[in-house]
């Protein structure tokens, strides 16, 4: 029988550590130690809430400070005060006025936000590496968080289109007053306006500014320069525009025709004018006036306004001869003769015929007297050369009988024959001539209406 041997430790063999691990504890002992006082320091760095080294928020150092300690070094209710008293003033060219205020606007800062991220960084990713970011903001550059402000751009932009709409309504109203003897324009109505977005972008450039200096920014507001008042000029001078038109004497009516004074202006000095205007304001430009050289009252009181001529002759013979005289006086009475025109008897009164109701009447042909078909006529054609033959009227064509006739005196008569022998004359005046005949039981009477202008001449005793 075999006999089993046991080992038998003692406690000694027992309780030994080995010597590496004695290494490994005497190493890890001060490290875990350190470790657990970073942690305890970064616990403390964490809890003190504090903003890391280094960290500037417009230019002012934040370090080592609190966010509300933060917001005091800051000045932030000056800030907000500022915010609130920004302001810009336009001035319109009409001098109408809009303010607009930061308030106004919602002006605001985003210093707490800046104060935040001051506050973050370095922070979030944990104790340890908090701590690290800490220790490194110690010795590491300058970091800086600038404060900015915005508004609200839509509240900007609703205040200038409220305001712009009705400042251009009130221009649109505006359109050009024309009056007898003016035109009032307003530079700017109806064709040039005030541009919101220009004066938004004015407006927000100008609380900015009135922001930093903490003073109101005043803006003189021009209306945009445009040459579309050229246009209008043209249109107005279309619409104004009367060409002069003196009166004249209307065969047809035998009266004045209508005149016209001529209006008009200057399209060229008016723009000159309102170039030289600021927009906004008015410019007064005066019509020009042409007068014609008759208007129409007055060449209607002119015509046939004088006696040129008048004679009366007394009507002998049958009634044949009676009723041919009637008949040419019928024809020739109210004839006009416009200036310049020649009357002729034969081709006013025609031819005598029966068939045109003339009678056969005694006429002297040569030294005889005969029966002929509208004898007696010559009394019509001798008795309106009576009436003219001693006044300037130029006779053109006139012969006497071959022996006196016994109703004027020798001389004074001429004779016609249908068509060889005819009477005329010229109107050699500047105006019309009436000729007006009238046969009152057998007083026959001739009348020659014109104008004497200039004492037309006439000579002593032309009525004889």
């Amino acid at each position: 029988m075999s006999a089993t041997t046991e080992q038998i430790h003692s406690p000694a063999a027992i309780k030994r550590i080995p010597a590496s691990v004695k290494i490994i504890a005497a190493i890890l002992t001060p490290v875990i130690l350190t470790v657990i006082a970073f942690y305890i320091y970064g616990l403390q760095i964490r809890n003190e809430e504090r903003i890391y080294p280094n960290i500037f928020i417009a230019g002012i150092d934040v370090s080592g400070l609190t966010q509300y300690e933060a917001l005091q070094s800051l000045g932030l209710p000056a800030y907000e005060e500022r915010s609130a008293n920004a302001k810009v003033m336009f001035t319109f060219p009409d001098d109408s006025n809009l303010v607009i205020t930061g308030n106004d606007v919602k002006l605001q800062h985003n210093a707490r936000d800046m104060i935040n991220e001051a506050y973050s960084t370095g922070r979030g990713h944990g104790v340890f590496m908090d701590t690290i970011s800490y220790l490194q903001r110690q010795n590491a550059e300058k970091k800086s968080f600038d404060i900015d402000f915005f508004l609200n751009t839509d509240m900007l932009n609703n205040a200038v289109g409220v305001f712009t709409d009705d400042y251009n309504s009130r221009l649109n109203a505006s359109d050009p007053e024309i009056y007898e003897d003016r035109i009032v324009f307003t530079k700017g109505a109806g064709h040039v306006t005030a541009d919101a977005p220009e004066i938004s972008d004015l407006a927000y450039i100008g609380l900015f500014e009135s922001l930093e200096s903490g003073e109101p920014v005043e803006i003189i507001y021009t209306l945009p320069e445009t040459n579309k008042f050229v246009t209008e000029l043209l249109e107005i001078r279309d619409l104004i525009f009367v060409q002069m038109v003196s009166s004249e004497f209307d065969p047809e009516t035998a009266s004045a025709s209508e005149s016209a004074v001529g209006v008009n202006f200057d399209p060229m000095a008016a723009v000159e004018l309102i170039k030289g205007t600021e927009s906004g304001k008015t410019a007064t430009f005066y019509l020009d006036f042409t007068n014609p050289e008759y208007h129409q009252e007055y060449l209607d009181s002119l015509l046939f306004r004088d006696l040129l001529g008048e004679r009366t002759t007394w009507a002998h013979g049958n009634s044949n001869r009676l009723t041919n005289i009637s008949l040419a006086s019928e024809a020739i009475n109210d004839h006009i003769l416009l200036s310049g025109e020649e009357f002729s008897f034969n081709g006013v009164v025609g031819a005598r015929t029966t068939e045109r109701g003339y009678k056969i009447a005694p006429a002297l042909s040569r030294d005889e007297t005969i029966m002929s078909v509208g004898g007696g006529v010559c009394q019509v054609s001798s008795t309106i050369f009576a009436a003219i033959r001693t006044s300037d009227i130029n006779v053109t064509d006139q012969r006497k009988h071959s022996k006196p006739v016994p109703y004027l005196p020798w001389g004074h008569d001429a004779t016609v024959f249908y068509p060889w022998i005819d009477f005329k004359f010229e109107n050699n005046t500047n105006y019309p001539m009436r000729l007006e005949l009238e046969l009152d039981e057998r007083n026959l009477t001739v009348r020659v209406w014109g104008t004497i202008i200039d004492d037309f001449p006439r000579e002593a005793g032309w009525n004889d």
